[in-house]
């Protein structure tokens, strides 16, 4: 089957825009959370609230299907915007195909990955702290690691407890949770607390990771585990009997990862 073609109105005259072309910047596959003038933390924000919404609604994923496969995909946005919300349906559509603009995705132990999709304005952890920086700056797929001993880190069970919220419940959060947006990596400088943790040692440096505009799935998938820093495609947060239509039940698995992102 034909992959959708993304094309612009900004840079494609109207006579060229092909009768299998579908406008998805109006009506109901419009990005409802995108705004004239936002900054591009915002963008960024309103594609991951996207994405996470649109995960849940199956009205949405059925008209995906039948209406975008196949079909040229317009939209006002430049037709190499990241920030544009046709990535996402772009995956949706066909999921498993060549990436045209996937974001970057990242396994986190238990419990600090389901407390960094709690927004900072109540309490939530902002800050992923890892001993290696990396340059990516925009959408990051959250997955909760799901080893029953590795994946659940002692210190963040301490700290969720300190911190009031529900420890057994954000223990047992693994698979994809939701995705935020990280906007900044910076060696640590005694800053960021509470979640920015400070360098023990001499000689291994600590980096903290700031995310912004959590975005929690309403039903968590699954998921094979990976490391690092890795491409994943919008796809991996619905499930695969509403993605593909299919009545049965079962898990998004995630292609191999593309390259660690630096």
């Amino acid at each position: 089957m034909q992959h959708p073609r993304c094309t612009s109105t900004t840079h494609t005259h109207p006579d060229r825009v092909t009768p299998a072309a579908v406008r998805i910047d109006t009506g109901i596959f419009a990005n409802r959370f995108a705004a004239q003038g936002m900054s591009q933390s915002q963008r960024w924000a309103a594609l991951v609230e996207y994405a996470v919404w649109a995960a849940g609604r199956s009205d949405l994923l059925t008209a995906i299907r039948t209406e975008l496969r196949g079909r040229d995909l317009v939209c006002a946005c430049p037709v190499d915007d990241p920030s544009c919300h046709r990535n996402v349906l772009a995956d949706l559509a066909h999921p498993g195909r060549e990436p045209h603009s996937h974001p970057a995705a990242l396994t986190v132990r238990r419990p600090w990955a389901s407390m960094l999709l709690i927004p900072s304005s109540v309490g939530g952890k902002n800050v992923e702290n890892r001993t290696w920086a990396t340059d990516y700056r925009g959408p990051v797929l959250i997955r909760g690691a799901a080893g029953p001993q590795t994946g659940v880190d002692a210190a963040g069970i301490a700290m969720c407890g300190r911190m009031g919220f529900d420890v057994p419940w954000h223990s047992a959060q693994k698979g994809w949770l939701g995705a935020a947006v990280l906007t900044d990596v910076h060696e640590d400088a005694g800053c960021c607390k509470p979640w920015g943790q400070t360098r023990r040692h001499r000689d291994q440096p600590l980096y903290h990771w700031v995310f912004q505009s959590p975005a929690r799935l309403a039903a968590r998938t699954w998921g094979a585990g990976f490391e690092g820093l890795h491409p994943h495609p919008w796809s991996v947060l619905v499930n695969r009997s509403a993605l593909h239509g299919q009545p049965r039940a079962g898990c998004v698995q995630p292609p191999r990862p593309l390259r660690r992102l630096r």
